[in-house]
């Protein structure tokens, strides 16, 4: 009898991924998903933790010679800190690559203070 639930059953592959500064001051999160397609993907903030899982289908080819593309789905989690919204992270999955880009909180932000001759 199998009680483990589908999660704990599921081959997880963490993708490679790239975490960079905007050119507006955020964050943004690039990570490799081949085969997963925007249906397969969920992208979800919970418990301040941003969590990315992505299913690709499995291949199925005949009777294999090498397989070297083993099945498995995609996860990765961040632990987010309080210096970011949560509520205007934006994704785009284009070409095998999922771009997040997480802005900042506008009190953290950096801003340029003008300096006035006195």
């Amino acid at each position: 009898m199998n009680t483990g639930s589908r999660e704990e059953s599921v081959r997880y592959v963490r993708p490679r991924a790239s975490v960079d500064e905007s050119p507006d001051g955020g964050i943004r999160v690039t990570l490799e998903m081949p085969g997963v397609e925007k249906a397969g993907l969920e992208v979800k903030v919970e418990n301040g933790e941003l969590r990315i899982r992505g299913r690709r289908p499995a291949e199925r080819s005949g009777r294999y010679v090498l397989r070297e593309r083993v099945p498995g789905d995609y996860l990765k989690t961040y632990t987010l800190d309080q210096t970011v919204d949560t509520s205007k992270i934006d994704a785009v999955l284009e070409k095998g690559l999922l771009t997040l880009s997480l802005e900042l909180k506008e009190q953290v932000k950096p801003r340029t203070i003008a300096v006035r001759a006195g």
